[in-house]
C-alpha cells in the first residue's frame, strides 16, 4: 500500500507540473485580455454598438470686393429612401422568393436572391411616384454597395429634381412614408466662366476619415478642387454636424447619444472687382493668354483673366467623362497667370535697365551709339525694335527697346551682381499669391545651373540673352505684374493677393533708385506708350508707363510668338498695374507686344479709369503710400 501511495503521489506531482504552467498561461492570457487590452476591446464594443453620422455643413459664399456673389449654394432636391427601415420587407420578400424557387425545384444563390429582393422592394415604392417623375430603374450594384457600407444614410433614387417635380412629389408623398424628399446643397457660380481660374470649383467628395473610435457615415460633402475654393477649403467648409447613435445588433438605431449642430462655412471676400474681371475677359476675347490688373499699393489682384476658360457650373455636382475630355482638349485647366512659364522677352529689359541705373552704369544723360546691330562673340544681334540709328538718348533707347543699348552696357555689371538683382526683384521665386499650384519652376539661369544641366559653360551670349529676356529665362505673368507694381511704387518686392485687403501692405525695402534715376526710367516707360511700340495703349488724359515685349517659343513642330505688354498708370501717381500675355495660335501671323498685347491692356485700363477716375483714389491711396515711402 505504501508503494502504491508513493506512486500516486509521484504521478500527482508530475500532474502539478503540467497543470501549473497551463494555469499560468491561462491566468496570463486573462490578465492580458482584461487589463492590457481593456481599452482595445472597449473600443471594439463601441464600434459594434455605436454609429456616428456626419451632416455636411453649408459651404461659405465667395464675393468680390464690392459684395457681388461669385460662388454660392443652391438647393438640390433629392428623392431618397432609408434602406435600414426596409430590412423586414427585404427579408419577407427574400423568404417568399426562396420558397417559390424550392417548390419549383430550382437552384439559387442566396446572396443574389437577397439582392434581387432589395431591388424589387425599392422598385415597388418607386412605381407609386413614376407617373409624376421620370425616375430611372434602380442601380442594383449601387444599391447593394450602399446597403453594405452606408445603411444608416438615405439611398438616392433621383437627384437634382426640378422644382415642378419636387412640388408634385411633396403633394403626393406622406411625411412619414418610406420615400423621402431631401434638400442638399450644390455649388453655383452665377457669373459662369467669369473668374473661373481664380474661383476654381467645388464638387462632392467623401468626408476625409478622422480618428473617431466609432464607425462613421456621412453624405458626400462639397470639397474645393481648384482655385480659391481649394486654397480656402477649410475656411469655406465650416464644421459638419455630428450625431452619435446607439444601434442594436442588426444595426437599427435605438437612441441618440450625442448631437452637435453644424456650423456653416465662413464667407470670403476676394480682391477681384467683377466689372473689371468682365472687362479683362472681354478684352482678351478668343486670344490664348492671360491678363492681370492689380492695385500697386496693396498688391490686390483686381482682375485675372485666362483664355480659354470654362464654366465651373458644368463641373458640379458631377462631370461626365465626355465633358472632362472636351475641356481637357481645349486646354482650359491651367491658370496661365501663375502656372504658365514663358520667356518674358523685352518686358524683362525693365529689370536690366533698373540694374544699369542702380549700379551706376548709365544715367539720364547717357547717349548710346546704336548702329542697328551688336556683336556678342560670333553672334550678331539685330536691333529691329526701332529704325533710328546713331546716337540714342537714354529715354529714347528705353522707349524704343534698343537691344544694343541693353546688351552693350550689361557687361559692365558683374554677372553675379546682375543675377542677384534679378532675384531681388522677385524672379525665380514664388510670388506668394494664395491660389494653389503656383509653379515653383520659374527659372533664372546661371553658370552653375547651365553646367548642372549638361549645357556646357556660360557664355557672353547667355548674358546677352538674359538681359533681353530670352534664352533659358522663364517667368510667369504674375511675376511680371508684381515687378511692374514694384516699379510703380519704388519698392523691392510686391506680394500679390486675391483676398481683399483693408489696409496698405508695402515692402519695407525700397527699390534703391535715386530720384534722378527713377525719373529717367519713368520717362523711358512713358515714351514707350507715347511714341514707342506701346502706342496702342495710349489713354486720353492719363499718362501710362509701359513696356512691350515679344518672345519666341517652340511648341512641338511649331514656332510661336508670345506678345507681352506691362504698364502702370497714371505714370506720375500710379494706381494700378496691368500685364497682358497673348500667344500666337499658329495662324501664320506673327504676334507682337505692341500690336496684340497693348490694345488688350488699353481696354482694361480704360474700363478701370471709367469706374475709378484718378482723382477719386489719389485723395485716399497715394498720401498714405507716400507717407510710408517717404514721399515721391
Amino acid at each position: 500500500m505504501a508503494v502504491e501511495a508513493d506512486r500516486f503521489g509521484e504521478r500527482l506531482w508530475r500532474l502539478r507540473w503540467i497543470i501549473f504552467p497551463i494555469f499560468l498561461y491561462l491566468s496570463g492570457g486573462l490578465f492580458f485580455r482584461q487589463i492590457i487590452q481593456h481599452k482595445k476591446f472597449t473600443e471594439l464594443g463601441l464600434r459594434q454598438s455605436h454609429r456616428r453620422l456626419l451632416q455636411p455643413a453649408p459651404r461659405g459664399n465667395i464675393y468680390d470686393r464690392n459684395g457681388n456673389l461669385l460662388a454660392g449654394n443652391r438647393p438640390r432636391f433629392v428623392l431618397a429612401i432609408y434602406l435600414q427601415e426596409l430590412r423586414e420587407e427585404f427579408a419577407d420578400l427574400y423568404r417568399s422568393r426562396v420558397r417559390a424557387l424550392r417548390e419549383e425545384g430550382r437552384s439559387f444563390v442566396p446572396e443574389e436572391e437577397r439582392s434581387l429582393a432589395r431591388v424589387a422592394v425599392v422598385e415597388r415604392y418607386l412605381d407609386s411616384v413614376r407617373p409624376l417623375a421620370a425616375i430611372a430603374p434602380v442601380d442594383r450594384t449601387a444599391l447593394d454597395r450602399h446597403f453594405r457600407q452606408r445603411p444608416l444614410l438615405p439611398f438616392t433614387l433621383a437627384d437634382d429634381l426640378s422644382w415642378d417635380v419636387f412640388a408634385a412629389l411633396v403633394e403626393k408623398l406622406p411625411p412619414d412614408g418610406r420615400l423621402q424628399l431631401l434638400t442638399r446643397s450644390s455649388r453655383v457660380y452665377p457669373n459662369g466662366p467669369c473668374g473661373a481660374h481664380v474661383l476654381g470649383y467645388a464638387a462632392p467628395a467623401p468626408v476625409p476619415p478622422d480618428d473617431c473610435q466609432y464607425r462613421t457615415f456621412s453624405e458626400r460633402t462639397l470639397v474645393g478642387r481648384a482655385g480659391i475654393e481649394a486654397a480656402m477649403d477649410r475656411l469655406l467648409r465650416g464644421k459638419d454636424g455630428d450625431e452619435v447613435l446607439l444601434v442594436d445588433p442588426s444595426g437599427q438605431r435605438e437612441k441618440v447619444l450625442h448631437f452637435s449642430p453644424l456650423e456653416p462655412g465662413k464667407d470670403l471676400y476676394l480682391s477681384l472687382d467683377l466689372d473689371l474681371q468682365r472687362a479683362a475677359e472681354d478684352a482678351l476675347g478668343e486670344e490664348i493668354g492671360c491678363a492681370i490688373l492689380s492695385d500697386v499699393w496693396t498688391g490686390e489682384v483686381l482682375a485675372m483673366a485666362n483664355s480659354p476658360s470654362y464654366d465651373p457650373n458644368v463641373l458640379t455636382p458631377s462631370i461626365s467623362q465626355k465633358t472632362y475630355g472636351q475641356l481637357t482638349e481645349r486646354g482650359v485647366w491651367a491658370n496661365q497667370a501663375i502656372q504658365g512659364l514663358y520667356p518674358p522677352g523685352s518686358v524683362f529689359k525693365l529689370v536690366s535697365v533698373e540694374a544699369l541705373l542702380r549700379f551706376g552704369v548709365v544715367n539720364r544723360s547717357t547717349v548710346h551709339p546704336c548702329e542697328g546691330t551688336t556683336r556678342v562673340g560670333n553672334r550678331i544681334i539685330r536691333c529691329s525694335n526701332h529704325l533710328e540709328r546713331g546716337p540714342l538718348p537714354f529715354s529714347l533707347a528705353v522707349a524704343k527697346s534698343c537691344n544694343s543699348f541693353v546688351i552693350d552696357n550689361i557687361f559692365s555689371i558683374p554677372l553675379e551682381k546682375f543675377l542677384e538683382e534679378i532675384e531681388r526683384l522677385g524672379f525665380g521665386a514664388l510670388t506668394g499669391i494664395e491660389l494653389p499650384h503656383e509653379t515653383g519652376r520659374s527659372l533664372v539661369p546661371s553658370p552653375r545651373w547651365k553646367r548642372s544641366r549638361g549645357h556646357g559653360r556660360w557664355t557672353d551670349g547667355d548674358t546677352a540673352n538674359l538681359a533681353i529676356g530670352q534664352g533659358y529665362l522663364l517667368a510667369t505673368p504674375m511675376q511680371v505684374n508684381a515687378l511692374t507694381a514694384s516699379l510703380a511704387t519704388r519698392r523691392e518686392r510686391t506680394r500679390p493677393t486675391v483676398l481683399r485687403r483693408d489696409s496698405l501692405i508695402l515692402s519695407l525695402s525700397p527699390l534703391g533708385l535715386s530720384e534722378e534715376s527713377y525719373g529717367a526710367l519713368l520717362e523711358g516707360m512713358v515714351g514707350c506708350v507715347n511714341y514707342g511700340s506701346g502706342r496702342r495703349c495710349r489713354l486720353e488724359g492719363i499718362s501710362v508707363a509701359g513696356k512691350t515685349g515679344t518672345a519666341q517659343v517652340r511648341d512641338g513642330l511649331h514656332n510661336s510668338h508670345l506678345a507681352w505688354f506691362t504698364a502702370f498708370a497714371p505714370a506720375e501717381r500710379p494706381q494700378v498695374a496691368v500685364t497682358v500675355m497673348v500667344r500666337e495660335a499658329y495662324e501664320g501671323r506673327s504676334y507682337g507686344g505692341g500690336s496684340d498685347a497693348a490694345p488688350v491692356a488699353r481696354k482694361i485700363l480704360k474700363k478701370y479709369f471709367e469706374k475709378f477716375p484718378p482723382q477719386d483714389r489719389l485723395s485716399t491711396t497715394v498720401p498714405l503710400a507716400a507717407e510710408h515711402l517717404g514721399g515721391r
